[in-house]
């Protein structure tokens, strides 16, 4: 069997067994807000993020985790975009979790007729834990489009996401996600969107998400 296929294979044996131990899973909802502020430079073609964020339970009403970091984007060419960053996140309950990461992204981008564009996104997360080092690989396939309404211009998406673990050595998480993307003014932007979260390894987990990001752009 070709590399490519033993990897197909691989997914779906996950993706499978994800959705066989969905009925057992822990199911919680949670609140992820988080707000970034983007710097433009080289003509648009470079920016730098700055973000923080929370993860809060709104079943118990209690904020667990925060994080913050700094990301680098350059777009290369109409079609590739590479991210470098560092993100740093931790318990805010006294918990043991600590982690520094860093990650790297590459991007390939693909305009389709009626202004559809997909995304196909690998990111590796180097990560510095309490528990020691470990490597995560995401590949996330977005498919979004801008849909203009008189002079207004707003970008609903939806995306897929798989997550490998070293510490695991398979797939350990699935991740669905919808949202839109509605500009307040010439700098200001929100993005709220839905997600839903199965982490199967290493105990069962779904986890319903909404998101809201408050983005400011210069």
């Amino acid at each position: 069997m070709r590399p490519a296929a033993r990897g197909f294979a691989s997914l779906l044996s996950a993706v499978v067994t994800a959705f066989g131990s969905s009925a057992r899973a822990e199911e919680s909802n949670e609140f992820w807000p988080e707000a970034q502020v983007h710097y433009w430079f080289n003509e648009h073609r470079s920016r730098a993020i700055l973000m923080g964020s929370l993860s809060r339970n709104r079943d118990n009403n209690t904020t667990y985790q925060a994080e913050q970091g700094l990301t680098f984007e350059h777009q290369f060419t109409d079609n590739f975009l590479g991210r470098i960053g560092y993100r740093h996140g931790a318990s805010t309950e006294g918990g043991a979790y600590n982690e520094n990461r860093l990650l790297l992204e590459q991007t390939f981008r693909l305009y389709l007729p009626s202004k559809v564009i997909v995304d196909a996104r690998t990111r590796e997360d180097f990560r510095w834990l309490d528990s020691g080092f470990a490597v995560r690989l995401r590949e996330r396939l977005q498919v979004q489009r801008d849909i203009t309404i008189d002079n207004y211009t707003f970008t609903p998406y939806t995306s897929a996401e798989v997550f490998f673990d070293t510490r695991y050595g398979q797939f350990t998480r699935y991740r669905l996600t919808l949202g839109v993307t509605l500009p307040i003014d010439k700098h200001i932007s929100v993005e709220p969107y839905l997600v839903r979260q199965v982490d199967w390894i290493p105990s069962g987990v779904i986890t319903n998400a909404l998101g809201f990001i408050l983005i400011m752009a210069f």
